[in-house]
C-alpha cells in the first residue's frame, strides 16, 4: 500500500511538472506569435524546435499519447524551457536589438 501511494505521488508530481512545461511551452510560442520582429519570430521557433529535437534526437517524430512518467528527464526539459522562456523574454524586453548585431 505504502509503495502504491508513493508511485501515485511521483505520478501527480510528474503530472504537475508537465504541465509547467507545457505552460512555458505555450508563453513562448504566444510571444513569438505575438512579435511583429521576424527575426524574434524565427528565433523563437528555433529556439523551440531545438528544445524539442534535443528530447528525442531524432528528425522523425512519432507522438504517441504517454503519462508524464513516461517522459524522461522531465525535470531537465523544464529547466531548458524555463531558459529558452528567460532569453525570449529578455529579447522581447531589448526589441529584438540583439539580433541585429549578429
Amino acid at each position: 500500500m505504502e509503495q502504491e501511494t508513493s508511485v501515485r505521488s511521483a505520478g501527480s508530481a510528474n503530472n504537475e511538472l508537465a504541465k509547467r512545461c507545457l505552460r512555458l511551452i505555450m508563453q513562448i510560442a504566444s510571444r513569438g506569435a505575438r512579435s511583429q520582429d521576424p527575426g524574434q519570430i524565427g528565433y523563437v521557433l528555433q529556439e523551440l524546435t531545438q528544445v524539442l529535437f534535443e528530447r528525442t534526437g531524432q528528425d522523425e517524430r512519432v507522438f504517441e499519447p504517454v503519462p508524464p512518467d513516461w517522459i524522461g528527464d522531465l525535470r531537465k526539459l523544464h529547466l531548458e524551457l524555463d531558459f529558452v522562456n528567460g532569453a525570449a523574454q529578455g529579447l522581447a524586453a531589448s526589441g529584438g536589438s540583439s539580433l541585429c548585431a549578429q
